[in-house]
């Protein structure tokens, strides 16, 4: 944790409520949601201070070039639109109070108050009235001085102390939801089990969306130029155009996607089942099954001969793998293995945030090996992961370590 600055005009009185909001959003989403809001803490001397579990510089807004500020403010909007969706949800289930509590916090954000840290944003001075001028009376010739002592804070340190480890607990409590990703070798043998409300054990669910749009024909290592030179152009991939021929050469992305994903599946804990979903165009998005321990020579086989062709529905494909899991009193896992942004109209990210009200506990981990970040958003709104990657080996890596809930499970 680092403080991002001290606030000397800000009056402590309903830090509490403030604190009150971050924990209720920590309760329905992971950390990077309510990371937007700085943590008010009381510091020397009485003063107000704003911190922030993110790592990295923080940088004013002001400071930022043309193109961060924008991709900083749209991503203050989506978590925007995110405890939007949040609030309608508590109305529905009976809890306006808390929904009335989270609607205080949308609003277009104060650009002075307003940080990036790693294209983060980070609001300080939020939800605090500044500290009233306290008026010094004139002094009557024959009276005495009249001394305006600061009245002494009744905040006993061990009561922060209790507040700081329930914000400990929360988060530990969300990052338990699904086993960590740990990327060493675990010793012991795993058990792949969650309790449920009920008290019984079941595995969490897993789900692959493997990406066959017609951009996974080009080569591992081709560039976004690459991709938007040849759909504009539209060559044929037999014709001798040299760039062409380097385009389409192998390995291309399927390939190492095919060779990757048989890996990851061999090395699956034997208590998870998968379940595969590929593209097929814009209004079609087979769903091949769920496939047990014994099946993974069968799944294998079927991803083998898998074809590439037609658009990229990212959108539809996670409505449909999210329908599939539970995700609410069950740990779910879902990886999309991408390489380009939602080509069908829809918008991926506002799904995503349905997801994350709906399905707490269903988290997707994303792997891109294009050069866009717009489907980032999937796994920043559902507390899972992004692996980015542009060569064969280590998208191997990649896959494994999106996987690695599932693969080694404690």
């Amino acid at each position: 944790m680092q403080r991002i600055t001290r606030d000397e005009h800000a009056t402590p009185h309903g830090l509490d409520a403030l604190k009150d909001k971050i924990a209720l959003i920590l309760k329905h989403f992971p950390p990077s949601v309510a990371s937007v809001y700085a943590i008010p803490r009381i510091g020397s001397g009485d003063v107000v201070e704003w911190w922030t579990e993110l790592g990295g510089q923080p940088t004013r807004f002001h400071d930022l070039n043309e193109d961060q500020q924008a991709a900083l403010l749209e991503r203050y909007r989506q978590r925007q639109e995110t405890l939007g969706l949040l609030a309608d949800e508590l109305v529905t289930r009976g809890q306006p109070e808390q929904a009335a509590s989270l609607r205080t916090l949308i609003g277009a954000p104060d650009l002075n108050n307003l940080y990036s840290i790693n294209g983060d944003p980070v609001v300080v001075r939020w939800g605090l009235q500044a500290q009233p001028a306290v008026a010094t009376p004139a002094p009557a010739p024959v009276a005495a001085p009249v001394v305006v002592r600061r009245p002494r804070r009744l905040w006993p340190w061990w009561l922060l102390a209790l507040l700081l480890l329930l914000g400990l607990l929360l988060w530990a409590l969300w990052h338990w939801r699904l086993p960590p990703m740990n990327l060493l070798p675990v010793q012991s043998t795993p058990v792949c089990r969650a309790s449920t409300p009920q008290g019984s054990e079941l595995p969490p669910e897993f789900v692959v969306i493997l990406d066959t749009s017609g951009s996974m024909n080009l080569n591992i290592n081709a560039t976004k130029d690459d991709e938007d030179w040849y759909f504009k152009s539209r060559p044929q991939p037999e014709d001798n155009d040299p760039r062409t021929v380097k385009i389409f050469a192998p390995q291309t992305r399927l390939d190492v996607a095919k060779t990757a994903l048989t890996g990851i599946i061999n090395n699956l804990h034997p208590d998870i089942d998968t379940r595969l979903m590929t593209f097929a165009g814009c209004f079609r998005q087979p769903d091949h099954g769920v496939f047990s321990a014994a099946q993974r020579p069968q799944l294998i086989a079927g991803i083998q001969g898998l074809n590439a062709n037609e658009g990229t529905p990212l959108a539809s494909s996670l409505k449909k793998a999210a329908r599939q899991v539970n995700g609410r009193d069950r740990d779910a896992v879902i990886v999309m293995f991408v390489d380009g942004d939602d080509g069908c109209n829809e918008n991926v990210c506002k799904v995503a945030q349905r997801i994350a009200v709906e399905q707490p506990r269903l988290r997707v981990n994303v792997v891109n090996i294009g050069d866009s970040s717009l489907s980032n958003c999937i796994a920043e709104n559902t507390g899972g992961s992004i692996y980015s990657s542009r060569n064969a080996s280590d998208l191997a890596n990649a896959l494994k370590h999106a996987t690695q809930a599932v693969s080694e499970c404690e």
